[in-house]
């Protein structure tokens, strides 16, 4: 079946057809329920226009979409990666793109770039990808909070996906989150957020102390704590405030 999959992978890339992939694989059936999810909230959310915000945008994948869904909403996007800030700015010419990590204090940081798989990037080693696989590069990055970056703004969506870090942007955003009470769509993979040094329930603290309900993005839920982050499959979650 492995091998099924690389073939039928391959093809449905060329083709830009992953629906192929997704009726014989399992995980890439997930990640196109999740992707759909992700879709169908910014479609929702931002329906009347609104401020959508991207942190760790990598090359706009989701951003486009917001772009798509929303022609009226404000964009602003944090990529710290030089090359991909720049892609991002060339493709999306009215969006306000920051070339600055996310975090929980300004500071300046080392950033380990994997220039062959920058999707899997961050502020510390994926141990999952080797020299070979993913040609790092150790480049050093100004981080910022987003308190700090949009302190007055009434942001409708936020969305993080910074392969581990989502506690640190969180903590460095709580205000924001207090005073403008975005919907949340959020990456979180327990083992990625280990190289931080927290645990999923921690994250899921947080989420509920500032008044948030933790959904799956395909909406199961609302999730508990012990349940939250167990399934590795499940990589895309939303968080909406409680009213």
């Amino acid at each position: 079946m492995r091998a099924v999959n690389r073939v039928v992978g391959g093809v449905s890339r060329r083709l830009g057809r992953p629906e192929l992939l997704a009726a014989v694989d399992e995980t890439a059936r997930i990640a196109q329920r999740e992707a759909i999810g992700i879709e169908a909230v910014l479609a929702a959310v931002l329906r009347d226009g609104g401020i959508y915000v991207d942190v760790g945008t990598n090359r706009g994948q989701v951003l486009a979409e917001a772009a798509r869904v929303a022609p009226g909403a404000r964009l602003i996007a944090f990529e710290p990666i030089p090359d991909l800030a720049r892609e991002v700015e060339r493709r999306f010419p009215g969006v306000d793109c920051r070339q600055k990590a996310v975090g929980a204090r300004a500071e300046t940081a080392e950033f380990c770039h994997f220039r062959k798989l920058d999707g899997w990037s961050g502020l510390r080693r994926s141990p999952e990808i080797s020299d070979s696989r993913g040609d790092p590069e150790y480049i050093s990055v100004e981080v910022s909070t987003l308190d700090a970056e949009l302190p007055d703004v009434p942001v409708t969506v936020l969305k993080i996906d910074v392969e581990g870090n989502e506690l640190a942007v969180l903590e460095g955003g709580t205000t924001l989150l207090e005073r403008a009470r975005p919907t949340v769509i959020f990456e979180h993979v327990a083992g990625a957020a280990e190289l931080y040094g927290y645990g999923s329930r921690s994250l899921w603290d947080v989420l509920d102390g500032l008044g948030y309900r933790v959904y799956s993005v395909v909406g199961e839920g609302p999730v508990a704590r012990e349940h939250f982050a167990r399934d590795p499959r499940i990589v895309n979650w939303l968080a909406t405030p409680r009213r």
